[in-house]
């Protein structure tokens, strides 16, 4: 899966790429057996893709046992379908902490064979945090209920946010009352204060920030059809308005966050202050940082996301 962004001008980068995309599974190779992907029907008729994944543990005896982790992962951005990427990109995470069942839905109109080359209108105009929200909550009691249902309330209720999707992953956190929050290529900041940091680092960037600014300075009649960067004006508006550091201060869960040493999209001292702000809180943070990765905890000669992976499963059981 590559960065294919024709919003922005060559100058910016590989950075900006990263920036507003979620390419964290860009080194990965298809499985050869890819997971097939389910349809969900929101209640206004709209539709949605989502894949559901088993990890059972090891040992034969517990093969049977009750779902005791049910994670709901929110992806990042562009319109790619994980399908072809799945099981191989929770490689790692094996249910050592318990029988594990993993729900992914994709945004509104991401397609099965979707991989980001053409995001489509439809899209653009679905795609901005409101939306996320309301879909996603939608989608996730309805699993839950189901699993009630069935008598299989899992012990724990994990959130786990991808790039752009670790945005909204807090918010979700809150609103159903999870136990565990993780986070994978994220800065715990502002989108905006992210953007506007990498744009002083790097010169280059900020004609590209000023255009964001000018842009966003008025408000349009249809704030859905405006774009900026080929997103819409809506989406920058709600973006801007999330508080990310706060909605994580104002959590009372373990949270885990992984983040690659060379992540392009991480500000410098970005991480070492959002420990600032947990410890000034009296609260605490489980960050993992790994060495030469970038936003896909892919270095050079490694991928560490199988280890991250591995790292969730142990830190379930140091944090029940």
């Amino acid at each position: 899966m590559k960065c294919n962004f024709r919003f922005f001008i060559s100058f910016i980068g590989l950075a900006l790429c990263h920036l507003l995309s979620a390419c964290s599974v860009n080194e990965l190779q298809r499985d050869s057996v890819a997971v097939h992907g389910n349809q969900f029907q929101f209640s206004d008729g709209g539709k949605a893709i989502y894949f559901e994944l088993d990890r059972k543990p090891w040992q034969q005896q517990d093969a049977d046992a009750p779902v005791v982790n049910v994670i709901f992962v929110i992806s990042g951005s562009d319109c790619v379908n994980m399908g072809p990427f799945l099981p191989q990109y929770f490689s790692g995470l094996e249910g050592e902490s318990g029988r594990t069942r993993i729900f992914i839905m994709h945004k509104r109109h991401i397609l099965h064979g979707s991989n980001g080359a053409s995001c489509g209108e439809a899209y653009t105009r679905a795609d901005h945090p409101s939306r996320w929200q309301a879909d996603q909550l939608e989608f996730i009691r309805a699993q839950l209920a189901a699993l009630q249902t069935l008598g299989k309330t899992p012990q724990r209720l994990i959130i786990m946010g991808i790039s752009e999707g670790a945005e909204l992953a807090p918010i979700l956190a809150q609103q159903l009352y999870a136990t565990h929050l993780v986070l994978l290529s994220h800065a715990g900041m502002n989108a905006l204060d992210v953007y506007a940091a990498l744009a002083r680092q790097n010169p280059e960037m900020l004609p590209a920030w000023q255009q964001l600014q000018t842009g966003l300075s008025v408000t349009p009649n249809d704030t859905d059809t405006v774009r900026i960067h080929s997103r819409s004006w809506r989406y920058w508006s709600e973006i801007a308005a999330i508080p990310q550091t706060a909605n994580l201060l104002a959590l009372d869960i373990p949270i885990l966050l992984a983040v690659g040493d060379a992540d392009p999209v991480i500000p410098v001292d970005a991480i070492a202050q959002l420990q600032q702000h947990f410890q000034a809180a009296g609260k605490l943070i489980t960050i993992r940082r790994f060495p030469d990765a970038g936003h896909s905890l892919s270095a050079k000669d490694k991928n560490y996301l199988p280890d991250f992976m591995h790292q969730i499963d142990l830190w379930l059981l140091e944090n029940k």
